[in-house]
C-alpha cells in the first residue's frame, strides 16, 4: 500500500503531461482507491478527477447533459 505522500507525487506526475488520456483517468482512479475511505485527500482527488473529466468532455456532450437535467416533467 502506498502512503499519501507517494500517492500525491504520482498524482502530480500523472497530470503533468498532456494530453490527458483515458489511461491517465484510469490510473488516477486506481490511486484514489489506494487511499483510505476516510482520507480527506481521497475526497479531494475524487472531486478533482470528476471535474477534470467534466472539463475534458466535448462541448456538445456537456450541453446535452445540461439540457437533460433542465427539462421539467410538467
Amino acid at each position: 500500500m502506498l502512503t499519501e505522500r507517494e500517492i500525491s507525487l504520482k498524482w502530480r506526475e500523472l497530470f503533468r503531461s498532456l494530453p490527458i488520456t483515458e489511461g491517465v483517468y484510469t490510473k488516477a482512479s486506481e490511486l484514489i482507491e489506494e487511499l483510505p475511505t476516510t482520507s480527506p485527500l481521497r475526497q479531494r482527488y475524487a472531486s478533482e478527477l470528476s471535474d477534470l473529466r467534466r472539463l475534458a468532455m466535448p462541448p456538445k456532450a456537456a450541453t446535452a447533459k445540461k439540457r437533460a437535467k433542465g427539462k421539467s416533467a410538467g
